[in-house]
């Protein structure tokens, strides 16, 4: 993964989706700009030599972030992002209880779900923009009503 390209490639949709998108599309921005912060904080010298528990733990609380909005947003794309964040999370406990430290597989497993946690997030504001147009509004949030149900006719 180039680093510069991804750090154009945030800053892209980073800067259009703040600007144009919903409140979830928001969230989830926010939340990436955040964990690729984070991630450089806590990185050491060495990337992925050996366990990398810092970058464990920013990865585990985006993925929770991204699941907790994908539970609570009127969206489709965040269950995507949820499923690519959960899986990159399950492949590095699984690298960690590997026989021997594959320093290769681990870097691309990170960098897998770069791009495209960014283009779902695109993609969800790009649709966003097109229901808004369309139909004039776009609902962000999950409305979570009880009915009632009528009691039973008795026989």
């Amino acid at each position: 993964m180039n680093a510069w390209l991804y750090l154009a490639l945030l800053l892209t949709v980073s800067v259009w989706t703040l600007w144009r998108g919903g409140a979830p599309e928001r969230i989830a921005m926010l939340a990436i700009l955040f964990a690729v912060a984070a991630t450089i904080a806590v990185a050491s010298n060495h990337v992925f030599t050996s366990r990398e528990i810092g970058i464990f733990a920013v990865d585990l609380v985006l993925t929770l972030v991204i699941c907790t909005l994908a539970m609570l947003a009127e969206r489709f794309w965040p269950l995507w992002l949820s499923a690519i964040l959960i899986v990159g999370v399950m492949l590095q406990l699984a690298i960690w209880y590997a026989p021997r430290s594959y320093r290769e597989v681990y870097l691309i497993l990170h960098a897998m779900s770069a791009y495209p946690t960014l283009m779902l997030i695109l993609a969800g504001t790009l649709r966003h923009r097109h229901r808004l147009r369309r139909d004039g509004h776009d609902p962000a949030w999950s409305r979570t009503r009880r009915r009632k149900t009528p009691p039973a006719p008795a026989d």
